[in-house]
């Protein structure tokens, strides 16, 4: 998740003034639509390797392929699937972990941020711990493909990077239209902003986004031609959302995701999504489009029904606190809750977050920096959460908790656990990376199942 550093620019504030914007943070499109429908018009194209699967032969049960345990096979093989490596990725020294990924998990979802949380990040030089990490895949942009790293996110709908004409982008690459042959102008402004200050702005394309062999022509793309400091410094060239379109900030917009469902690109309308634990050398996990892989998990996956096919929405039965030689403690938290790997934390509404809380011993509530634990929870209590889904329950370690320590407070860590959501509960990285996840697009429902590591 990109961090910040707080910029009021004369431009930046023109922007805002010029456009109407939604509550929250939102990639917004300022102008209006043509009468020409602005989804993929596909139209037969070819995509290479793959083979269409007719609806009947679509089996809800999802039978795996013959071998996907290979961690570098990024090629689109003849049975439909194909593998990214995900490398992981630790932001920049000096900017703030955790409360820029609290106050960007609320704005991406369109919830209010206290304006003393956002105070508080204004001055609070934090260093960097290593606990600020993205995650991010190879994307081809354009015909030749022009290579990218663009976080791939689970909460968003829109795929964007910067554009050539971005003049304070020099830590990105930068996609020039001008050398796709495929690459179509559309010309409706877009831009993204969050109350930290951060933003992007600039407008649209058309182009081809590919990973692996997969082919998606004619997706709608945002070009930026401006950042603030906080994308500028991020070594993340952009986005790639995999999400549903009602997700998408740009009216009218197929999002990435669908065109895949929508044309049958692949065996089975599924993504699978495997972090490990602790990242070493360059590979931190894999993203498998199309199919599922049952070296990475233990046992079977439990598949979940979406409770809304908006987000990545399933029902959250409940949370227990297990402890090596006490036994298990239940928590009263339950509800909707979104699985979204650009969100660091696990987000909850106040009354949540004091009840997840209360079983940690010394677990304090700070009305700047949130909840915040003592750095040696792990020795005080061994053990893991427990996350009850779909009649089964998937553990997180107490460990995974947490977080950097808080400056000016010797011994005491940010928590992983924040609160600020409203009417449901945001699930991020730090439950993927104990987890296995198959994101079904086609049955809309996911599979959860523990990971190997």
């Amino acid at each position: 998740m990109w961090k910040h550093l707080t910029i009021a620019t004369l431009a930046f504030d023109m922007l805002l003034s010029a456009v109407i914007a939604a509550p929250g943070a939102g990639l917004y499109a300022l102008d209006a639509l043509d009468d020409a429908p602005v989804g993929p018009m596909l139209g037969g194209l070819p995509v290479t390797g793959m083979n269409n699967v007719a609806e009947d032969d679509k089996d809800t049960n999802i039978p795996a392929s013959a071998d996907v345990s290979s961690n570098d096979n990024t090629q689109l093989t003849g049975n439909g699937w194909f593998k990214v490596p995900i490398t992981a990725h630790k932001s920049p020294k000096g900017q703030v972990s955790t409360m820029a990924a609290r106050i960007r998990a609320l704005e991406k979802h369109n919830l209010s941020v206290p304006s003393k949380w956002l105070q508080a990040v204004e001055k609070l030089p934090i260093k960097e711990y290593g606990y600020g990490i993205e995650y991010y895949g190879e994307v081809g942009i354009g015909t030749p493909p022009q290579k990218f790293k663009l976080d791939f996110d689970t909460g968003s709908g829109d795929v964007w990077l910067a554009g050539e004409e971005c003049a304070v982008c020099s830590r990105h690459k930068k996609f020039n239209p001008r050398k796709s042959s495929t690459h179509k102008a559309e010309g409706r402004k877009w831009g993204i902003s969050y109350g930290d200050g951060s933003f992007a702005t600039g407008y649209t394309i058309r182009d081809t986004v590919s990973i692996g062999n997969l082919t998606v022509p004619n997706q709608v793309i945002g070009l930026a031609t401006s950042e603030s400091r906080a994308y500028q410094q991020d070594t993340v060239d952009g986005l790639l959302g995999l999400s549903y379109s009602g997700v998408s900030f740009i009216p009218g917009v197929t999002t990435f995701l669908d065109n895949i469902h929508e044309n049958d690109y692949l065996k089975q309308p599924i993504f699978s999504v495997y972090i490990k634990e602790k990242d070493k050398n360059d590979y931190a996990g894999e993203y498998l489009f199309g199919d599922i892989d049952h070296s990475k998990f233990e046992g079977e996956l439990t598949w979940v029904p979406l409770s809304t096919p908006k987000f990545w929405e399933i029902n959250l039965d409940g949370v227990s606190l297990d402890v090596e030689g006490v036994g298990k403690e239940q928590m009263e938290i339950s509800g909707p809750a979104i699985l979204d790997t650009g969100t660091t934390l696990i987000v909850m509404d106040e009354k949540q977050a004091t009840e997840f809380h209360r079983g940690i011993p010394s677990a304090e509530k700070s009305e700047i920096y949130g909840w915040i634990l003592p750095t040696n929870t792990e020795q005080l209590i061994p053990g893991n959460i427990s996350f009850a889904i779909g009649g089964a329950e998937f553990s997180v370690p107490v460990k995974n908790l947490v977080r950097e320590p808080v400056k000016g407070l010797d011994g005491w860590s940010f928590s992983a656990v924040t609160s600020g959501a409203s009417n449901f509960i945001i699930i991020g990285d730090v439950f993927f990376r104990s987890n296995y996840i198959t994101f079904d697009r086609g049955n809309a429902r996911v599979g959860i199942a523990p990971s190997k590591h």
